[in-house]
C-alpha cells in the first residue's frame, strides 16, 4: 500500500484519505487496510442521495476526537451539533439506502464505459475492469461533443432540465470547466451529474444515478446529438 512504504519512511506520518465517491464500492474502506483518517461528504455516497447537507470523518479514536475539537470546541468533541432532528432522520436514512444508490451508479458508470468504449471513446476505468470508486471518464475529443455531453446529461435531470450548462473558470480548477447537475439536493452529484475541463482530451467525469436507467437515457440521446 502506498501509505505503508509512507510510515516505512517515517513512523509518525499519519494516512489522510478523501474517501469521497469511494464509499460501499469495494469490501473494505481505507481504515481497514492502513489509513487513520478517512473523510468524506453525506451529499454523496453515504448520504443515499438523500441526506440534504453533512459531511463526515472516521478511523482512529484519538484522530477523530481531535477533528471534532477542531470543528466544534475543546471538551465539547462529538456532543454537540447544529444538526436538527428532521435532518438527522435523513442521514440515517440516507446512510441505510446508501449500499443501493452506489450500486446503481456503479451499473450505471459500467454501462458508460461499455457503450462509449464500443463506440470508440476511451473510457476509464475500463468496460470489465474492477471499480474502486462510481466515478466514470471518457474521453470525448474536442470541446463540442464534451458541452454536448454535459446539455444531455442536464437535460435529462428531474430538476432544472431547461438550464443549459456553460463553461467557465471555477476556483481549484486551472482551466474552464462545465458542470451537469439538475438535483434535488443542491450539489449532491450522487444523484446524477457529470463534469469536465475544457482542455485536451476533453474528458467527462460522470458520477451518480439513482436509477442505472437514468444513463441509459442519457446515453441514447448523447449517442443521437454526437
Amino acid at each position: 500500500m502506498f501509505w505503508d512504504s509512507l510510515q516505512m519512511q517515517n513512523p509518525n506520518c499519519k494516512v489522510m484519505v478523501d474517501n469521497c465517491y469511494g464509499e460501499f464500492v469495494e469490501t473494505s474502506e481505507p481504515p481497514m487496510v492502513g489509513a487513520d483518517l478517512i473523510a468524506g461528504s453525506l451529499i454523496k455516497n453515504p448520504g443515499g442521495t438523500i441526506a440534504p447537507c453533512g459531511g463526515y470523518v472516521a478511523g482512529k479514536k484519538d484522530l477523530v476526537a481531535a477533528a471534532a475539537a477542531r470543528l466544534s470546541a475543546p471538551g465539547l468533541g462529538v456532543e454537540f451539533g447544529s444538526a436538527p432532528g428532521h435532518v438527522m432522520r435523513a442521514m440515517f436514512q440516507g446512510l441505510f439506502l446508501a449500499p443501493q444508490m452506489v450500486g446503481e451508479a456503479v451499473k450505471g458508470g459500467l454501462l458508460i464505459a461499455e457503450v462509449m468504449s464500443a463506440k470508440g471513446y476511451r473510457v476509464q476505468p475500463l468496460p470489465r475492469a474492477p471499480r474502486h470508486d462510481i466515478v466514470q471518464a471518457v474521453e470525448l475529443g474536442n470541446r463540442e461533443r464534451l458541452i454536448a455531453f454535459c446539455e444531455v446529461v442536464q437535460q435529462t435531470c428531474p430538476v432544472v432540465s431547461f438550464i443549459k450548462p456553460t463553461a467557465g473558470e471555477t476556483p481549484g480548477y486551472a482551466s474552464e470547466v462545465i458542470f451537469a447537475d439538475g438535483t434535488f439536493m443542491d450539489g449532491s452529484t450522487s444523484e446524477l451529474s457529470c463534469d469536465g475541463p475544457l482542455r485536451d482530451p476533453y474528458a467527462v467525469f460522470c458520477q451518480g444515478g439513482t436509477h442505472w436507467t437514468q444513463w441509459a437515457l442519457v446515453l441514447g440521446e448523447v449517442l443521437n446529438v454526437m
